[in-house]
């Protein structure tokens, strides 16, 4: 992936509702001072391996104005020296020729060092960093691979995102305000490329179904409706107002700015993208996934590989899938065959009913039960905030934005009530998204003091993974019976499992929609609108269900693994600590290192057998 692709690659960061791209590459180093070219006596692998990681963070979040402000509160401490506001270039062929071969530069100055000679933090970077350049280098072999998935799609694309990063752009100094507002006059410069892009997807014959466009359609004009009342007019307002040193003068000059910016340049710039989705509607040709594109099956293999963090081939992940659903389905079926109370329960609609409450209260429960099974963190802040109201149809339940790594005490989680219409899905949504899910898990990683192309280099199938795994747990936390717990979990496990098989067999396999509505007929599902709902999403929204599914079960395969090997010294408690303390990563890695984790537990529980 390119250099042009970066603020979507950091959007997936930043909000942990959506997927992690491939490594950027994007790199203009001084190299010949790290490797010290000119042959005198320099650094150690060890200090030239931090400098040559201090310079690619360096360079990579200064590609555009938001990943500098999500992800550094004061980079001038870092030396590192601000962009002038920008959303950062969109991809170009010539940008995919120079992204290419700044991944092969990299893969060779990474190569330059003796592995053995770097620290063990080091190590681990070293082999992340192996493992992305291999992916990209195989998602960068031919230019079409950079056209078959569009910065606009339904759910994830930058058009659905764009209006809450901005709305939760962070003013730490009144600099920043300027930065902003300096920002927002970049929309339509950014629009007008993102729409020329999907234009040439378009002549590629790349281009979205129609069912997607109209997807992308209803939500740009639900956002545009209101104009005057915009979010980011409103939001702006109260911030301004809390903001403390301004004298009232300067508040309303800030206030009229933006509102000009953001009725002018803003929104034009939806305007102008409501008017070419319009336009390039019937326009796509691909009736499916990805894997219906030229060499789309290697391609869709390599990102899922990349996104997941895993070597399975597809033969084996779409096996996964099978065992995993037809178990999921097998444990529920035999619930509801030998306890009859639990069937009648959840026939009448009265099973998985806990009290109501608020967010707050909820976080308060998540935080007080986890103690027992999870290590603890120092106290931080957070924030629970309802999607606005121009958003809610076409954005997801609820989701995390990922704090700068050098100010991670405020954390932000914002919650979709147009999505969550019971308590106990709010309850467990809640606990994907803060204690023990996303916030815990991000926060607890930054308290380790990494090195912060850590943070960059993260790992969906990892993040989502964790965040699944402990909705899982959340169940057991909840004011349910440990029976009732178990159900409610495995039936929206297994809902999920079935978005990802038909995920994966549509954008790997190449299966087409008859194809999805005989996986539904199996489930005795015959309604097409809800067949031809999944089957939208997945052709919009490629290899987004699958990760999490796939992500979950990396990380449960390993806890099974380590009670199996641990036996009597498994404990549950120091196994999350190893997968929270190793950070996120591809799972085959983490499993390598779990390895010499469970030789350092109770070596007599890992005897080699006879």
């Amino acid at each position: 992936m390119t250099r042009a692709k970066y603020l979507q690659r950091i959007i997936n960061v930043i909000l942990s509702l959506v997927l992690c791209a491939a490594l950027t590459s994007g790199c203009f180093f001084d190299f010949d001072r790290i490797f010290n070219i000119t042959g005198d006596d320099g650094p150690t692998d060890e200090e030239r391996f931090d400098m040559l990681m201090d310079e690619l963070f360096a360079d990579w979040i200064s590609e555009d104005s938001i990943s500098m402000n999500y992800f550094l509160a004061y980079p001038e401490r870092m030396g590192i020296e601000r962009p002038e506001p920008t959303y950062g270039e969109v991809t170009t062929p010539e940008s995919i020729q120079q992204g290419k071969e700044e991944t092969e530069e990299l893969a060779d100055k990474i190569d330059s060092f003796r592995y053995k000679s770097l620290r063990d933090d080091q190590q681990v970077i070293y082999d992340i960093l192996k493992r992305s350049i291999t992916l990209s280098e195989r998602l960068e072999r031919e230019e079409d691979f950079a056209y078959y998935t569009g910065y606009i799609r339904p759910l994830t694309g930058i058009q659905v995102q764009l209006p809450v990063l901005l709305a939760e752009f962070t003013f730490y100094t009144a600099e920043d305000i300027e930065r902003y507002l300096s920002l927002l006059g970049d929309t339509r410069r950014y629009f007008n490329d993102m729409i020329e892009f999907e234009r040439e997807r378009s002549r590629r014959g790349f281009f979205m179904r129609d069912a997607n466009v109209d997807s992308v359609t209803e939500q740009v004009e639900s956002f545009l409706q209101n104009r005057e009342d915009n979010l980011l007019i409103t939001i702006f307002d109260d911030k301004i107002d809390e903001y403390e040193g301004l004298g009232a003068e300067q508040r309303e000059s800030y206030k009229q700015r933006n509102r000009e910016l953001v009725l002018d340049n803003v929104l034009i710039a939806y305007d102008d993208l409501l008017v070419a989705m319009k336009e390039l509607r019937g326009v796509g040709v691909n009736p499916g996934g990805l894997a219906n594109l030229p060499d789309g099956r290697e391609y869709a293999h390599a990102a899922l590989s990349n996104r997941v963090g895993t070597d399975r081939t597809p033969d084996e992940l779409g096996d996964l899938l099978e065992e995993w659903k037809n178990n999921t389905w097998m444990d529920i079926m035999h619930v509801l065959s030998t306890n009859y109370e639990m069937y009648e329960k959840l026939m009448n609609d009265a099973a998985g009913h806990i009290a109501e409450g608020t967010p707050k209260a909820y976080i308060f429960m998540l935080q007080k039960a986890m103690g027992k099974d999870f290590p603890q963190i120092k106290p931080t802040n957070h924030v629970v905030l309802e999607v606005h109201e121009s958003l809610q149809e076409h954005t997801s339940p609820a989701f995390y934005l990922t704090p700068a790594v050098d100010n991670f005490d405020d954390n932000v989680i914002y919650v979709n009530p147009a999505s969550i219409n019971d308590n106990l899905y709010l309850f467990t949504t809640l606990a994907h998204e803060s204690y023990p899910g996303h916030l815990y898990q991000t926060v607890y990683f930054l308290q380790k003091s990494p090195h912060p192309i850590r943070v960059l280099l993260s790992n969906t199938g990892y993040i989502e993974g964790w965040a699944t795994y402990v909705e899982m747990i959340s169940y057991t936390y909840a004011d349910l019976d440990n029976e009732e717990a178990d159900l409610m979990w495995k039936l929206r496990f297994f809902d999920l499992l079935v978005q990802s098989q038909i995920d994966f067999g549509v954008n790997v396999l190449g299966w087409d929609i008859k194809k999805v509505e005989q996986i539904f007929r199996e489930l005795n599902v015959t309604d097409m609108s809800v067949i031809e709902n999944v089957y939208n999403m997945v052709t919009g929204v490629p290899l987004h269900s699958v990760t999490y599914a796939l992500g979950f079960i990396e990380l449960y395969e390993l806890l099974e693994d380590a009670e199996e090997a641990l036996l009597d010294d498994f404990d549950l408690m120091e196994f999350h600590r190893f997968i929270l303390d190793f950070g996120p990563a591809p799972f085959p890695l983490i499993r390598t290192h779990m390895d010499t984790w469970m030789e350092t537990r109770q070596p007599k529980a890992l005897q080699p057998a006879a």
